[in-house]
């Protein structure tokens, strides 16, 4: 295969692919809407992983000690806690400062306040706020911490709730992955019709061009390239024009997930910019090789050289 034989299928690829203009646009449209959703999958594949992970960066546990527990228990439990792999920092608040947050946190409601003068002494407990290296390593905390003889000094622990909101993401996460993928499949299987529809077309108003080809003494994969190129070409377009659609749409999405995560370092069109080149690689060599194998397939069902 020569130089001037690549040069000959490619020109008439792509006399094929004007020739058919208008199925060539559907193909294309149809191609770059399974892109467009593929890609936004992606998008809120990484919207939802960093959400996830913002979580698991706020979360930790307070440990609440009884109001008879003096000090020095409570750093003995610190520096017992200091000592397990899985923890990777505790903050110790004493009772005087818990009063002194919690005043500031309610000094605009009156009757906290007013209740709070009326005590003769401080109503709170001192705390430890424990951030473990994971979200994993929090039961294996606990549990070492339950099974301690400084279980007795505990009040309460606050981990159930953040177990839940971590539950709930993933929850939500899931669902849009499933449903992302179904409407990806559904357009991935409509263009894939669309290209052999496409394909079959074209080689039934060439026919005749075809005859000739075969009376010159064309071989077989002369006569079917064409066929195959142009369909690479509804790839490239579909792949290139989705892109176009996709990054503009990326920054107008871009205040809205400012306001969701509620964080000004988290720039959406960055993330995609910083993968695009896998991202795009991979997709175009992937929608190319769906496309060959449907262009194969109409070939060999319509074509009989």
């Amino acid at each position: 295969m020569n130089l001037n034989t690549i040069y000959q299928v490619i020109i008439f690829a792509w006399q094929g692919f004007w020739r058919n203009v208008w199925l060539s646009i559907v193909t294309i449209t149809i191609i770059t809407l399974a892109f467009v959703s593929i890609n936004f999958l992606v998008v809120l594949n990484i919207i939802t992983d960093t959400s996830i992970a913002l979580v698991k960066d706020k979360i930790d546990v307070s440990i609440y000690f009884r109001q008879d527990v003096g000090e020095p228990q409570i750093l003995e439990v610190q520096t017992y806690l200091s000592s397990m792999a899985q923890v990777k920092e505790i903050k110790y608040t004493s009772q005087q400062t818990a009063l002194q947050e919690f005043r500031q946190k309610h000094q605009n409601d009156t009757l906290i306040i007013e209740s709070l003068e009326e005590l003769d002494q401080n109503p709170l407990g001192a705390t430890l706020t424990v951030k473990a290296k994971d979200v994993s390593d929090y039961p294996d905390i606990l549990s070492v911490l339950d099974n301690s003889k400084y279980n007795s000094l505990i009040l309460d622990k606050n981990f159930d709730d953040h177990k839940t909101y971590i539950t709930k993401i993933k929850q939500i996460s899931d669902n849009i992955n499933k449903i992302g993928l179904v409407g990806s499949g559904i357009f991935i299987l409509i263009a894939i019709l669309i290209v052999i529809n496409t394909i079959r077309i074209a080689i039934y108003t060439q026919q005749k061009q075809i005859g000739i080809m075969q009376l010159v003494g064309a071989n077989n994969w002369f006569i079917r390239s064409p066929f195959i190129v142009e369909s690479i070409f509804y790839g490239i377009f579909a792949c290139i024009i989705a892109m176009l659609i996709i990054l503009p749409l990326l920054n107008l999405m871009q205040p809205y997930v400012d306001s969701f995560f509620m964080i000004d370092n988290f720039n959406i069109l960055d993330q995609f910019k910083n993968n695009f080149w896998q991202i795009f690689s991979l997709e175009i060599l992937g929608i190319i090789a769906l496309n060959v194998v449907s262009s194969i397939i109409a070939i060999r069902r319509y074509l009989k050289v």
